[in-house]
């Protein structure tokens, strides 16, 4: 019990020093919370990074009672960046001002982010226009332009309009990114106005509309309103739909190039409720779709083909450009629609649609699903899943024109394309895979393997082994699909690799290690081994690895985490067939080193069990027949007998209670703690025993309390006290007891409360009772407990051993005799002592406990620490020598008397047994031979590596060679070229072998080969050895047409099949297109023909082309102006065309709406847009109806053959009733662009009214240079300076004015900037410096071994860019130019290629490509292209720790040895001579004011790339800090009042500066103290010294700051001027240290402008 408490204390202690020390750490976002509008658009221009509403704000009566806000008061974010924190409260914005046409302005790269963290998400942002009268420009709640991101993660956002709802968007960007997070909803209540009845793509209205060149993520949300997105091409598409939720129609416009595979729009998800429009693509010209359908749920209709129409006579069934575009647009995806599913290769059967009309015949690109039955597009429903190369991801060709993969054949590779199962979907509409696996030779276009694979197979691998063949492997997996057994598709759905297999270099092989190893420890479950390796050479850094093996030593596998040279067995590693080893090795060498198996012992068990207790039981006659152990342990086992020797095999107690034993017997139990899998048996016994009597007399008494057996040991003049109980337990009846000192000597001891009264008739049970034994002299005594009876004297007798400090060795004794596993060792093994020793009274006897080895002779026995077979030394035992048959040396404890030799055996004690063995044998289990192949040149050696598994193995090596004339070997494994040819040289070791082929005197002849066809791409020549070989691609003449009519040839002009005399011809399919000869025209029919678009062959010729049909207009119709009616659109019942535009206009210019009133008085002219809805056109033939008897003006005007497919009818109508009455100006030019001296000037003023108005300037005067001509104000500014001006409007209505300004600067010098040129030659001229405007000449010089390939350049347009001399001009930026070049080849001697390692790298805000450790081969070029973040640009490249400069790119020619790269990135503001740091994260709180700094020249950081945000700042550092942003200024005196700042130091001026300035007095009256650390109570008081200790006038918030402290007053001011806040809002923190990041921010909040 005290071990198990010690033990549980021990527990508690390690498990509190586990616990962390706790702080409290700032957030380095410091939130700004706004309560009203005003508040906020503070916190905006002061450009706050975190914004949070504390409550909600209405701007509906910011100004004066439901006038709302103004065009000043809009909120604009301008190159910031922000977190707006809605905090479940609503922001409602609200105008009533016609110019007011945007709520919240993100621009010129600025960052917004607006979120939502109340856990109820009720956040909303509303805007109402409530005097909103149309125009082109429109209205929006959100204007994102200029390259800004507005990120939306939580949140409802809204617009309306009143009394127009037409152009009001909820959000709009221009040329910006968009994000959008689930969780958001954007809405636009109002009503959609299509500007177009028959367009799909336009309207106005949106709930989100981006124009130009944006990037939209959409990641969920609601969108309740139309969507127009506009996409350009990217990698994954710039628009990116993924998720959400769209209840209106969306439309889907982008800007794209022909033939480019990329998308401009992905939809991999979401549902939409409404209409899907995609812009028409032109399929006659293009092959790829802009769109890339992967998911989704469509509820209505998807338009493939919006706003533009498939005709009949353009075939679209039978053009492959349809079918392929559609197959790339749903690639891998299953589409399911009402009509049934389909996948890519047969879209084209599934969403074109045959219409006719009266007049022409054509089809719709189309889905069509509905709210019930909506259709529904899996994503990888089927197709590749990746392919990969020994694990890696590797690219595949559709095509056999795909780029080579370069392996070497050291090692075998593994090739496997995996591929999405089929999508149950497809499954249960019949389609099934048809996959074939495909192997080919070089030079033949029949596979040598062709391996059909399972319908059902999802993967296919195939390995190329170790030491094929150099050569180029082609192989292509085609996963087709069938559909009901019928293929499905029209081109076989191919995935080609082709791996380039070289010959491997040969690598020195790495040198083995030797030695051996042992255990140094007992092998016994839960104690540590240690181990002892011999490791040669001394240089290896041995490895462990401990194993595990569970079938007797046959196989083994790593044991987790055991890979120390120390190991504690677990119950893992006990059982008769489970075993442990340790196997050594060593980074950089070959071979391991493996100790021998070992079998775990089990540990002993040398607990005390319980003293058991025990009741006797009555059967239902009332006999005492069995008994009951009242404290039954389930880990303990226990056995009885009528005898005091316990049997452990028989009689076991299974249970707590034992019945059908015999009455009147006495009973013996024993108990110990039982066996388990990891603990032996115990080694100590409790023992008790009952008598099954009525009437139970007393046999003995026995005595607890003492330590030792039978024998009492009591110090001189002390006490112990003693238990008294009986024998049986269960007695109850006994004479008087007395206890008592007997014998012939006495006079050693005493006994108090020496007596018990005898039973009685009526006895329960023995008393409970104590008696205390004082030990009076030294000596030994027998205590006796007497009575008066009939055979012994005494029921019990006990010897008792007085000692003191001079006897004290009579008294030594083990507490507790513990039991050892006996040890077997080997010869070459160690084992550690046993240290859990039981403990040795008494304490502090002057003797401890120490192992000995029993050494018996003819006079008796003696302990020794040595003998023949093992030594005690070092706390281990060590053999010496095996023992002998079934001898083994018995150990036991002794008592060694402390600081001597003097040793006492001891009355009890422990032992064990120790068996040395003779060493293990190792067996030998392989051998292998490195490396497997050498070229060696003539007279060459080279020296092999055997290594056997293990190395420890105790057999040897023996060398031969088959060809010693060829190639001799030495003993020890050196080879010898000795003549030209191949030999194989063996190594042999026991019943191992393991063999090296050696190549010598070969020299590589590619180069005078012939090539030789080797697939439709390429073609090949290889060295006669079949080790080295050229690939390149075909070198094609013009295709020229065959005699069939159907195919045309061509023929490469260095290449022939295997086998055949003539070159390579490849034979195709003629391209076949019609070519118009002459077009038909509204007056006469046309001619065309056939043409081949490769050959240029020709069939079909003079196939006529009908006549076109001039349309004759014939029902088109508009409303005529009427006073105070509603502007209509035209509308007509003609089919043959469309109306596509209605515009009005008065007369005085003035643009109506659709949807604008007619105002009185007014003449009204609309012009009309028509255009062709068919095959027929506009000519000098069509005519056109009169409205309102008023004929039309047709725009153009079309004679003779000239037609069109559009045309303007312009009407102008009588003017209405009424008198006109021309509307006030109201000019809404807000403010004018800066002007430049000498730079032209131009900008056009704006206003509201009826035309004609008339401009003036009535006060102030434009900038000298400039004039008002009509209503613009231009010219070239000749004086800087600003200009303030009042601009007059002015028509027949009335006037209006508006003052503005233009700020005109100064002209600037010429601008230079740096060329560099990257891939040049030697010679090459060009880079340097440059002035912008002028014209650069480049020159790219001559590298040996390459020919030029061109110019490229991502900064500038280079003229004549294949020329070596070519040019370009100057922009108003840096330019890097790279020349290009293509390798000549040759090959090498010797067999094998030399690789050299460059290491790429790049620090945070960008990437280099490739990146990490490069492997290029000796000769070649390695380009590295270097990509800054959003933001960012490149500060510097080191190569090989040189600085390049700022490059985008960096070439490495001719690369003969190992590189370096680093590239180092920088805010795109950044100051390039600093660079960017490292360490400073975008968006920390301390960013900006580290910027500022940097700019200002107060902090270069602590190196080139790091600032230290964290370290702490010196109270030098800080004074040159403020010194460096007050500008440096110099001292007024020379003298320096400090012994402590020495003259020349970096700060000695700034601390002169400081002291004149009152800002410090120092330390002390001579002490500055420069190097002390700056406090924030300090930097806070040298900042308020700095502006002449301005007074605070704020209550003190802070609890650690009192009155009376220096720097009181400074912390009040620092709190007032947003300095800082505290470290908590009442705790200021003044004795912490200050860090180089809140100083600095510190200083920038105090003193930037």
């Amino acid at each position: 019990m005290r071990k198990r408490i010690t033990s549980l204390l021990l527990t508690l202690v390690m498990l509190l020093s586990l616990v962390p020390a706790m702080g409290v750490t700032a957030s380095a976002a410091e939130w700004t919370t706004v309560n009203s509008y005003a508040e906020l658009q503070t916190a905006v221009k002061a450009k706050k990074e975190y914004i949070k509403l504390g409550q909600d704000i209405d701007t509906t009566n910011f100004h004066s009672t439901g006038s709302g806000l103004e065009v000043e008061d809009w909120l604009t974010f301008e190159n910031q960046t922000c977190t707006l924190d809605l905090n479940g409260k609503t922001l409602t914005l609200m105008t009533r001002l016609l110019p007011m046409g945007v709520f919240l302005r993100v621009y010129d790269g600025s960052n917004l982010t607006i979120k939502d963290s109340s856990s109820a998400k009720t956040g909303a942002i509303t805007g109402a226009f409530k005097n909103y009268i149309a125009s082109d420009a429109g209205c929006c709640l959100f204007h994102v332009h200029g390259g800004s991101s507005l990120t939306l993660e939580n949140g409802s956002f809204t617009v309306t309009a009143e009394p127009h709802e037409s152009n009001a968007d909820t959000v709009r960007a221009m040329d910006s990114n968009i994000t959008i997070k689930e969780g958001v909803t954007i809405s636009h209540p109002g009503k959609f106005y299509p500007e177009h009845s028959y367009k799909d793509l336009d309207g106005n209205s949106y709930a989100l509309r981006t124009d130009g060149k944006c990037k939209v993520i959409i990641d969920g949300g609601v969108f309740d309103g139309h969507v127009k997105l506009s996409g350009y091409q990217d990698t994954n598409g710039s628009i990116q739909i993924n998720k959400g939720t769209f209840k209106k129609d969306v439309q889907v416009l982008y800007t794209a190039e022909e033939n480019n595979s990329n998308p401009a729009v992905t939809v991999n998800g979401g549902t939409f409720e409404g209409n899907v429009y995609l812009q028409y693509w032109p399929w006659k010209t293009s092959l790829y779709m802009p769109y890339r359908l992967n998911g989704g749920t469509f509820k209505g209709t998807v338009d493939l083909y919006a706003d533009d129409g498939i005709f009949e006579k353009d075939k679209p069934t039978g053009n492959p450009n349809i079918a392929l575009g559609l197959d790339k647009c749903f690639g891998y995806s299953a589409v399911v629609t009402p009509d049934g599913t389909f996948t890519g290769p047969n879209a084209y059967t599934a969403v074109l649609e045959k219409l006719t009309t009266p007049n022409y015949k054509y089809y719709e690109m189309w889905l069509k699903g509905t709210a019930s039955n909506p259709v529904r597009i899996i994503p990888n429903a089927w197709g590749m899943k990746s392919v990969t190369l020994d694990t890696n991801v590797i690219d595949y060709a559709k095509d056999w024109y795909g780029a080579a993969v370069e392996i070497t054949n050291d090692t075998a590779h593994t090739i496997k394309f995996e591929w999405y199962p089929l999508a149950s979907e497809l499954v249960n509409a019949g389609y099934t895979y048809r996959a074939n696996f495909d192997c080919y030779n070089v030079g033949s276009n029949i596979p040598t393997t062709s391996v059909p694979i399972s319908a059902t197979a999802t993967e296919y691998s195939h390995t190329i082994p170790a030491g094929a063949a150099p050569s180029v492997y082609p192989f292509d997996l085609q996963l087709n699909l069938d559909k009901n057994g019928s293929s499905v598709g029209i081109l076989v759905n191919q995935h080609i690799v082709k791996l380039v297999v070289s010959e491997a270099p040969v690598v020195e092989p790495d040198p083995t290690i030797e030695g051996t190893v042992y255990y140094t420890s007992g092998i016994v479950y839960g104690s540590p081994i240690s181990i002892a390796a011999s490791v040669t050479p001394a240089e290896a850094t041995p490895a462990y690895q401990w194993q595990r093996s569970t079938d007797g030593g046959s196989t083994w596998t790593n044991i987790e985490g055991a890979t120390s040279g120390r190991y504690t067995p677990v119950a893992a590693d006990m059982g008769e067939n489970v075993r442990i080893r340790v196997k050594v090795t060593a980074e950089g060498y070959l071979g391991e080193i493996v100790g021998a198996a070992l079998k775990v012992s089990k540990a002993a068990n040398n607990n005390y069990p319980a003293v058991i207790q025990l009741e006797a039981v009555k059967d239902s006659a009332g006999t005492y027949t069995g008994f009951k152990i009242t404290n039954f342990a389930s880990d303990c086992e226990y056995v009885y007998s009528t005898t005091s020797t316990p049997d452990w095999s028989a009689n076991q107690i299974t249970s707590a209670t034992i019945t059908g034993l015999t009455s009147d017997t006495t009973y013996y139990v024993f108990a110990r703690f039982k066996e388990t899998n990891t603990h032996t048996a115990g080694s100590i016994v409790s023992k008790n025993s009952i008598k099954l009597y009525e009437n139970v007399p007393l046999q003995y008494v026995l005595l607890d309390g003492y330590d030792s057996g039978n024998t009492i040991y009591i110090k001189r003049g002390e006490s112990v006290t003693l238990t008294v109980s009986a024998d049986p337990s269960n007695a109850n009846s006994w004479s008087k007891i007395t206890f008592k000192e007997s014998g012939t000597a006495t006079g050693f001891i005493t006994v108090d409360n020496a007596e018990i009264a005898a039973s009685g008739e009526d006895a329960a049970s023995f008393p409970e009772h104590s008696i205390t034994i004082k030990g009076v002299s030294t000596g030994s005594a027998t205590l006796d407990a007497s009575y008066s009876g009939p055979t012994l004297p005494y029921y019990g007798r006990w010897d008792v051993v007085v000692y003191d400090d001079s006897t004290v060795a009579d008294a030594l004794r083990l507490e507790n005799v513990y039991t050892y596993a006996d040890i077997t060792l080997s010869e070459n093994d160690e084992a550690d002592l046993p240290i859990e020793l039981p403990k040795l009274l008494p304490e502090n006897s002057g003797y401890h406990l120490e192992w000995r080895i029993l050494k018996r002779g003819t006079y008796g026995a003696t302990y020794v620490t040595e003998n023949d077979n093992i030594k005690l030394e070092d706390s281990k035992i060590k053999p010496k020598a095996a023992h002998a048959a079934s001898e083994k040396t018995q150990l036991e404890l002794v008592a060694v008397k402390d600081g001597s030799d003097t040793y006492k055996t001891l009355p009890k004690t422990s032992l064990f047994y120790v068996t040395v063995t003779a060493a293990p044998v190792i067996e030998l289990t392989g051998l292998t031979v490195a490396p497997a192949k050498v070229n060696l040149e003539l007279n060459a050696t080279y020296q092999l590596s055997a290594v056997k598994e293990p190395v420890n193995a105790a057999v040897s090596l023996t060398w031969a060679s088959d060809k010693p004339d060829i190639a001799a070997v030495s003993s020890t494994g050196e080879v010898t070229a000795k003549a030209q040819g191949t030999a194989i040289i063996t190594v042999t070791c026991g019943t191992k072998s393991a063999s090296c082929t050696v190549t010598v005197g070969h020299t590589h002849d590619t180069d005078a080969q012939p090539w030789v066809y080797m697939d439709p791409g390429t073609h090949i020549k290889t060295c006669t050895a079949g080790d080295d070989f050229k690939v390149e691609a075909h070198d094609f003449n013009a295709w020229t047409p065959n005699s069939d009519d159907t195919t045309h040839s061509r023929t490469c002009s260095k290449c022939k099949k295997s086998g055949e005399t003539a070159n390579y011809t490849e034979t195709a399919n003629h391209n076949w297109q019609w070519v118009v000869d002459s077009a038909a025209t509204p007056n006469a029919a046309g001619k065309q023909h056939e043409e081949c678009v490769d050959c240029h062959a020709k069939r079909s010729e003079n196939t006529p082309i009908p006549m076109l049909t001039s349309i004759m207009v014939e029902h088109l119709t508009v409303a005529k102006p009427v006073k105070d009616a509603a502007a209509a659109a035209a509308s007509t019942t003609d089919s043959t065309y469309t109306v596509a535009n209605t515009e009005w206009m008065a007369a005085d210019g003035t643009p109506l709406a659709i949807g604008g009133k007619f105002q009185p008085g007014t003449v009204y002219t609309v012009k009309i847009t028509l255009e062709t809805a068919g095959a027929d056109v506009f000519s000098v033939k069509s005519t056109y109806n009169p409205i309102e008897g008023k004929t039309a003006t047709v725009s153009p005007n079309l004679t003779g053959d000239n037609h069109a497919d559009s045309v303007i009818l312009t009407y102008t109508f009588d003017a209405t009733e009424g008198t006109y009455v021309p509307t006030k100006p109201a000019i809404t030019t807000v403010a004018l662009p800066d002007g430049k001296v000498g730079d032209a000037y131009s900008q056009t003023l704006a206003a509201t009214g009826t035309n004609p108005i008339t401009w003036g300037i009535e006060a102030g005067t434009l900038p000298d240079g400039l004039t008002l001509v009509g209503d613009t104000i231009k010219g070239t500014p000749s004086k800087a300076g600003e200009f303030k001006f009042t601009v007059k409007a002015t028509n027949g209505g009335g006037s209006d004015t508006k003052e503005l300004t233009i700020k005109v600067a100064d002209a600037e010098a010429a601008k230079y900037h740096n060329v560099t040129l990257t891939g040049a030659g030697t010679g090459a001229t060009g880079a340097g410096s440059h002035a912008a405007g002028t014209t650069v000449n480049i020159y790219a010089g001559t590298k040996s071994g390459y020919t030029f390939n061109g110019w490229t350049s991502d900064d500038v347009t280079v003229l004549s860019a294949s020329s070596k001399n070519a040019s370009f001009v100057m922009p108003d930026k840096d330019v890097t130019v790279k020349a290009n070049w293509v390798y000549n080849g040759g090959g090498s001697s010797g067999g094998g290629y030399t690789y050299y390692t460059i290491k790429a790298t790049a620090g945070v805000n960008g990437s280099i490509s490739p990146t990490g450790d490069v492997s290029v081969r000796e000769g070649r070029d390695q380009t590295f292209t270097i990509t800054p973040n959003k933001g960012y640009a490149v500060a510097k490249v080191l190569i090989d720790s040189k600085n390049v400069g700022a490059v985008k790119s960096y070439t490495f020619e001719n690369v003969k040895k190992n590189h370096t790269i680093e590239v180092v990135f920088m805010k795109a503001s950044g100051n390039p001579q600093t660079g960017v740091f490292v360490d400073v994260p975008e968006g920390s709180y301390y960013e900006e004011a580290v910027n500022w700094a940097v700019e200002k020249g107060i902090t270069t950081g602590t190196d080139a790339t790091h600032f230290s945000p964290d370290g702490i700042c010196t109270r030098a550092q800080a004074v040159t800090f403020l010194w460096r942003a007050a500008g440096s200024p110099a001292a007024k005196s020379a003298v320096m009042p400090f012994t402590d700042v020495k003259a020349g130091s970096y700060y000695y001026d700034a601390v002169l500066w400081a002291v004149e300035n009152g800002i410090t007095k120092g330390t002390s009256d001579t002490m500055f103290s420069p190097d002390a650390t700056c406090s924030r109570a300090q930097i806070v008081t040298f900042l308020w010294r700095s502006q002449k200790s301005p007074a605070a006038g704020t209550a003190n918030p802070f609890t650690d700051v009192k009155a009376s402290a220096y720097y009181a007053d400074a912390v009040l001011w620092a709190v007032k001027e947003d300095v800082t806040k505290g470290t908590t809002n009442t705790t200021f923190s003044p004795d912490a240290n200050c860090t180089r990041a809140q100083i600095v921010t510190f200083i920038w909040r105090a003193l930037a402008e």
